[in-house]
């Protein structure tokens, strides 16, 4: 199976006896948020999905008034101003607030790199996705993808990275997958600008490709836009560019482009459920929501693996106190990021980077009752190390 989705906000608990119990996960919607933009800005988008919705979109957005690099520094300021703070700006990773022309820099969501543009007028310096950050952390950051994962950011709590990829704190997740998207739907090849795409992949060096798409698009639906990103929306359309980011104004435009991958649509020859099949009958037995993986899947050296546990006969929603148990041979398990995948593509981490010692059984309390039982449970480890392989030697759910 190929993870084409990752879900929700991640909080983990303490340690219980000899396991972890991990809190519970909101999911949120990717619904429409309330806009400010002008009436009619998205008229000629409306009832278009997929490539006519992105080049409907490109046209609306496209021929914004474009900044010179030292303007840039007015924009942030007016547009990451810190409501709470006045003369202050806010942090994008950090999530700091930092005087006007303090110790900050500007940040490139999509990275220079990523389509060799540097600071050129245009994508170089198109506020929608240029952010004030501490130098420190804008350096960690780099020019890597995005993706979950990774150890923490020195000096800037809940936001991980690794070899090849970031993944930026629960706050801005969203804010970081709408700047990725709106830069590939204005960026598209004309007026000698790259053409910027974003793809499911890390490591993507110069191209003009910026991942991991799946990722964004999970993100994007995890955390909606919030005031402070509307407000700076508006910034820099009234103020600096006159042009918009749809996704903010729009959130559902993300799945109308690029599509929902856990909710592929019904297919419409199914035949309908017979009315006249009986009842369950309720003298039937409890249910089996235990299950196992045996198969001995290989870790491979510095890339992602996944084992899928498929639930048939467990009625409704796991447990609150649901159970996954994990056996691993692996020389370090220091390298090792486990995490939990429920059917509609949600996500629990049981552990992350960073401990010491050989080989892992252990067995981890997971909060699932929002989850229904019925489904493809997958197991994803990542090592992020190289130089060290081993095997997921098998790995159980009990969710009854």
């Amino acid at each position: 199976m190929r993870l084409t989705r990752k879900g929700t906000a991640i909080t983990v608990g303490a340690l219980v006896g000899a396991s972890m119990l991990l809190a519970p996960i909101a999911f949120a919607s990717n619904t429409a948020t309330p806009s400010s933009a002008p009436a009619g800005y998205y008229d000629s988008a409306e009832g278009k999905t997929g490539a006519a919705l992105k080049t409907a979109l490109h046209d609306i957005i496209d021929g914004h008034d474009m900044l010179s690099y030292a303007e840039v520094w007015d924009g942030v300021a007016a547009a990451d101003a810190d409501p709470d703070k006045p003369g202050n700006v806010r942090l994008l990773y950090a999530g700091r607030s930092e005087p006007v022309g303090g110790n900050y820099n500007r940040e490139h969501v999509w990275a220079k790199s990523h389509g060799d543009f540097g600071t050129r007028v245009g994508p170089g310096t198109d506020l929608h996705h240029l952010r004030p950050e501490d130098p420190t952390v804008n350096s960690t950051r780099s020019n890597l993808d995005f993706d979950n994962g990774g150890k923490e950011v020195s000096g800037a709590p809940g936001n991980y990275y690794d070899s090849d990829s970031f993944e930026p704190r629960d706050a801005i997740k969203g804010d970081v997958a709408r700047m990725i998207l709106y830069m590939a739907v204005r960026y598209e090849g004309d007026d000698g600008f790259p053409n910027l795409e974003p793809n499911d992949n890390v490591s993507n060096g110069s191209a003009p490709l910026h991942g991991r798409l799946s990722v964004l698009i999970d993100w994007s639906a995890q955390d909606p836009p919030d005031a402070f990103e509307m407000n700076r929306n508006d910034v820099i359309f009234e103020q600096f560019q006159h042009n918009r980011n749809p996704f903010i104004d729009r959130p559902e435009f993300v799945n109308a482009i690029w599509g929902d991958p856990t909710n592929p649509p019904t297919d419409p020859t199914d035949p309908p459920t017979d009315p006249t099949d009986p009842p369950t009958d309720p003298t039937d037995p409890p249910a089996n929501c235990d299950a196992t993986n045996a198969a001995g899947t290989s870790i491979v050296d510095h890339t992602i693996v996944t084992s899928d546990i498929s639930v048939t006969d467990c009625a409704g929603n796991a447990a609150t106190a649901s159970t996954v148990t994990v056996n691993i041979t692996h020389p370090d398990r220091g390298e090792l990021s486990i995490y939990l995948y429920a059917p509609d593509g949600s996500y629990y981490v049981l552990k992350r980077t960073g401990d010491t010692g050989a080989n892992l059984a252990k067995t981890y309390t997971v909060d699932l009752d929002a989850e229904v039982a019925n489904g493809t449970w997958t197991l994803s480890v990542k090592d992020y190390e190289t130089g060290n392989v081993g095997t997921i030697d098998n790995w159980s759910v009990s969710l009854g």
